[in-house]
């Protein structure tokens, strides 16, 4: 295998350029230059990027990356997309983004001084992840000769969604490495108003990217995946949510900085939230676990990145103590609205290590005892369900916690109590929908309050903790009462199900640019509303892969799901039909609660 002279000359003038912006900024030497070779080395990425993607775009498939992930009956977007929808592409692309924050900071901060620490941070995080690509992932390999076509993008990858899913995990991951770099400044300069402010800013956006990274995954698996669910707690999916717990925690613990409590707490949390993203690297890109979302299989990769990941945490918590003394507050006062915050981080970060556990202890299981085992969702929902309650009341007395309590209060948790025994009687209420059913009232009263008092910001953060509720109660009603049977119907039958009459109208073969589709077509009849569905098995050209689309169509309340499976010899289809109730509010919810973060950082920011 060779090498491509130009693509390999941008990188390591990049990775040299990042290594002297760290030692002029260390040795205290000529700052505003350091500023430029900044501006330098995000253009130098930038024309690595459109260089490779020129590749993709031209069907060069000497270049071996663009060789694996692509082909020419591939549509032209999923060319360009597919710059991103493997290892190396992807590491290329976050570096870039790492570059380009740091180019944007030397644009907007103006203390000289916390930008010189954080483009220090960042510079050292680019380079030591430029050495890594270079030597381990390098997308700029070719072949000797000029292959006649390429292999193919992952079938699952050829989706919209997967178009805009990776990326935004990536800069999540990024901007939370920027949040770290200004963590790493206050340490050694000072939490100032000013620095308080860029973290807010930049921790709010790190937040809301990769929640929209992680709400764009559970979408594309939810009708991509076939089986009808958005979380099945899948390892790639854990090592995402556990850098978004961090980081929660972390946004919330800023404001300790007020009452100049707990800083100590609140540098771990920043710190934290970054090395679980680079842990989630490591993971994702290593080959030590087997999931649709995994993008690497190479050990040696791995290996790389677990001493990265050794490095950075060296380094940083090596500091953290270090400069220990200089974090040194007190301890908040019980039943102020600080010790309040502790008690939501604490909920968090118990969330976190029963994640963490349920991710990592099947892989530390095999490589010790080389037994297999797998950790299964009632695991999770077993533990994380009393935790995400016990979180929600904690954020919901926040609201009340400073009026006096009298027996007015018991009159009224009285006849809650006596209102939750009336439904679970004539109704079988859940008491955990029930308690979602309150939470979402008490909330819902108090927003209104804020909203006729003109009160901008209290109400942008109670609609954020509306959001967790009403997440929270429509998981819990799409668990309870969600529906499936697996059928066997030739075209023009029909059948009852829960209130529902499935027809199945017909077969159709459709052609398309690089696969051929065979489309069930169906008509779903409830309460006298009829709807159209149709659900798909594809055959791709390039390769023979078989894929299932599911057809479904959603509703306010619930969604319908057909999922087309086998062809029999009689001619009749094998079909696996599910009603999912509370889809919709799942997925408004989670755009809610990112709206709402998004809301606070604009506020921030002006």
């Amino acid at each position: 295998m060779q090498f491509d002279f130009f693509g390999n000359a941008l990188l390591a003038l990049s990775t040299l350029l990042y290594g002297v912006i760290f030692s002029s900024v260390v040795l205290n030497k000529n700052r505003s230059a350091s500023v430029k070779l900044m501006h330098a080395s995000t253009g130098i990425l930038a024309i690595c990027i459109i260089y490779l993607s020129y590749q993709f775009l031209t069907d060069n498939f000497q270049f071996l990356y663009v060789f694996e992930n692509s082909n020419t009956l591939l549509p032209v977007f999923y060319k360009f997309s597919a710059l991103w929808s493997a290892h190396e592409g992807s590491f290329l692309l976050m570096i870039f983004m790492l570059a380009l924050c740091g180019s944007v900071n030397s644009v907007i901060i103006k203390n000289d001084r916390d930008l010189q620490f954080s483009n220090a941070v960042l510079s050292f995080i680019a380079f030591f992840y430029l050495v890594f690509l270079s030597l381990t992932s390098n997308p700029f390999q070719v072949f000797p000769y000029l292959p006649a076509n390429g292999v193919d993008l992952n079938p699952l990858l050829q989706d919209p969604l997967l178009i805009i899913h990776p990326p935004m995990l990536f800069f999540g991951y990024v901007f939370y490495a920027v949040v770290f770099s200004f963590v790493i400044s206050g340490i050694f300069n000072k939490f100032n108003e000013g620095l308080i402010q860029i973290l807010k800013v930049w921790s709010g956006i790190a937040w809301a990217t990769l929640s929209v990274g992680i709400l764009l995954g559970s979408m594309w698996a939810y009708y991509e995946l076939g089986w009808g669910g958005y979380w099945f707690w899948d390892p790639v999916e854990n090592v995402a949510l556990l850098p978004w717990l961090a980081g929660t925690a972390f946004t919330h613990s800023l404001i300790f900085h007020k009452n100049k409590v707990l800083m100590s707490w609140m540098v771990f949390l920043g710190i934290l939230a970054f090395l679980l993203s680079v842990m989630g690297s490591f993971i994702v890109r290593s080959g030590i676990i087997n999931s649709v979302h995994a993008f690497a299989s190479d050990p040696s990769r791995g290996v790389f990145l677990l001493s990265l990941f050794g490095l950075f945490s060296l380094v940083s918590f090596a500091i953290f103590f270090w400069k220990s003394e200089k974090l040194s507050s007190a301890w908040p006062k019980i039943n102020s609205k600080s010790y309040l915050i502790l008690l939501n981080n604490i909920i968090l970060m118990t969330i976190l290590v029963v994640v963490f556990i349920g991710t990592l202890y099947p892989i530390f299981n095999e490589i010790w005892y080389g037994q297999k085992i797998s950790i299964g969702p009632n695991y999770y929902s077993d533990l994380i369900t009393p935790l995400v309650f016990l979180l929600i009341l904690v954020f919901t007395y926040e609201q009340f916690f400073k009026q006096k309590f009298n027996y007015k209060y018991c009159l009224i948790l009285i006849l809650l109590f006596a209102a939750y025994l009336a439904l679970h009687l004539f109704y079988e209420i859940s008491f955990g929908l029930f308690a979602g059913y309150l939470f979402l009232g008490i909330l819902l009263m108090r927003l209104g309050f804020f909203v006729y008092a003109k009160k901008p910001i209290a109400a942008h953060k109670i609609a954020g903790h509306l959001s967790v509720v009403a997440l929270t109660t429509a998981i819990l009603f799409n668990y309870e009462y969600s529906q499936k049977v697996d059928l066997v119907l030739k075209p023009n039958d029909s059948i009852q199900f829960m209130d529902t009459e499935i027809e199945f109208l017909g077969i159709e073969v459709v052609a398309d640019q690089n696969f051929d589709s065979v489309v069930g077509n169906f008509q779903i009849t409830s309460n006298d509303n009829v709807y159209q569905l149709a659900s798909e098995k594809r055959v791709y050209k390039i390769g023979g892969v078989i894929t299932s689309e599911t057809g479904i169509k959603s509703l306010i309340n619930r969604d319908f799901l057909i999922v087309l499976g086998d062809r029999f010899n009689d001619g009749s289809w094998s079909l696996r039909y599910s009603i999912k109730y509370g889809i919709m509010l799942i997925w408004l919810s989670s755009i809610s609660l990112i709206l709402s973060m998004l809301y606070g950082v604009v506020r921030r920011y002006e």
